[in-house]
């Protein structure tokens, strides 16, 4: 059974008769908190729920979603009105509809590329009646990354140092390329392509750096290094000294 993660909402209700009406509910069984990868597919749920019982409620997602970063394979139950730009279902009477379609992220999608899905809803109080709809609003959506690499913890004595080897690889097919400067400790790299974080010998406390990791078609990926310059041997799960 999926956990669906809601993305937006949107309502409407008739300007004269406030009791007919609908709200729109998107949902999607990927967590928008965690990035999506290149060839990741992600189920999106339009679920339409009318009030009041009017002639026809419509639901619609915006297809500028999709953008350079995405290709929608599959949406049954949406049918995709391209003059409009947008993909539509309804529900009639006050009987919910819930449909779900299939995004998924192209294999060229860049890095940093957003999805974000917009989405409207409208009412039809009779056959034929002026149709009265909502502005498409949007709030929650996904990031794309080539590559998601968790952070890493250290902890060094004051003036101690710590080393990320050449050729060090967290995931296969990505390669150390770099670092980024830290602001107290002294962040080097040397010919062999490792990198050297030097704390200060004065400083206690916080302090980090990025690493950059670069893939074989040249997407560059970022890792965070945080580091703690001090004592820690009484709390509990503080790391090991290091340097």
């Amino acid at each position: 059974m999926s956990t669906w993660f809601p993305l937006t909402q949107a309502w409407v209700a008739h300007p004269r008769y406030s009791e007919y009406g609908g709200r729109l509910e998107l949902a999607a069984d990927a967590d928008p908190s965690v990035p999506l990868v290149p060839g990741q597919e992600v189920q999106l749920a339009v679920t339409v729920q009318p009030a009041g019982g009017a002639y026809r409620t419509y639901g619609y997602l915006m297809d500028d979603l999709l953008g350079t970063a995405a290709v929608m394979p599959a949406h049954k139950g949406l049918a995709h009105l391209a003059k409009n730009g947008r993909y539509a279902t309804y529900a009639t009477g006050t009987e919910p509809r819930t449909v779900i379609s299939t995004l998924r992220i192209r294999d060229d999608a860049s890095e940093g590329a957003v999805v974000l899905p917009r989405v409207s809803v409208g009412v039809m109080l009779n056959e034929g009646d002026k149709l009265i709809s909502s502005s498409a609003v949007s709030e929650g959506g996904f990031r794309v990354r080539r590559a998601w690499l968790p952070g890493r913890s250290v902890m060094l004595r004051p003036g101690a140092r710590v080393t990320i080897p050449a050729g060090f690889s967290p995931v296969q097919g990505l390669r150390l390329t770099g670092a980024t400067c830290a602001r107290y400790g002294v962040v080097t790299c040397a010919p062999d392509g490792s990198v050297t974080y030097r704390s200060d010998p004065t400083f206690q406390g916080y302090d980090h750096f990025a690493c950059s990791f670069e893939a074989a078609g040249g997407h560059v990926v970022w890792s965070e290094v945080t580091l703690f310059m001090g004592d820690l041997a009484g709390s509990p799960g503080a790391l090991p000294l290091q340097g």
